[in-house]
């Protein structure tokens, strides 16, 4: 494992959670009026999780002595979502996250510790894209009806 290495995956990592938050944000306040009450506070919860993501991401590259760097570039568009197309999305950043964090996994082989924590992020972002596939089938049958 290389520092160097494992601290751009660190800091990558760290600014894809603080654009989830930023993501989840945007598709709670932009959701159509009839799918907010549904799916507003769920993707809100998001926004809280993901920032506690990036805080113990930054932690961990404080611990390697150097200083979480951010770097984001977004744009997210002026538009409505319904409730199932705000839940697609989240699903795919999910699992974004989640295959980041395998492949943190994989960099961190040497250093138990790090790879304890990415192999816990994928369990944790694991059940968060099983709770978005489940929140979309509802979604789905809830519409159905």
């Amino acid at each position: 494992m290389k520092r160097d290495e494992v601290l751009r995956s660190l800091n990558e990592l760290y600014a894809e959670e603080v654009e989830a938050a930023l993501r989840y944000l945007h598709l709670a306040v932009t959701l159509t009026p009839q799918d907010r009450e549904a799916h507003r506070a769920e993707l809100l919860e998001g926004v809280q999780e993901t920032l506690e993501h990036a805080q113990v991401i930054a932690d961990k590259v404080l611990e390697l002595g150097s200083v979480p760097r951010l770097r984001v570039r977004m744009e997210l568009p002026g538009e409505a979502h319904s409730g199932r197309e705000a839940l697609l999305q989240a699903r795919e950043f999910e699992g974004a996250a989640r295959d980041a964090y395998r492949d943190l996994a994989e960099q961190a082989a040497d250093d138990a510790a790090l790879r304890a924590f990415a192999e816990a992020q994928v369990e944790l972002e694991t059940r968060h894209l099983e709770r978005f596939e489940e929140l979309i089938g509802e979604d789905e049958t809830a519409e159905g009806t």
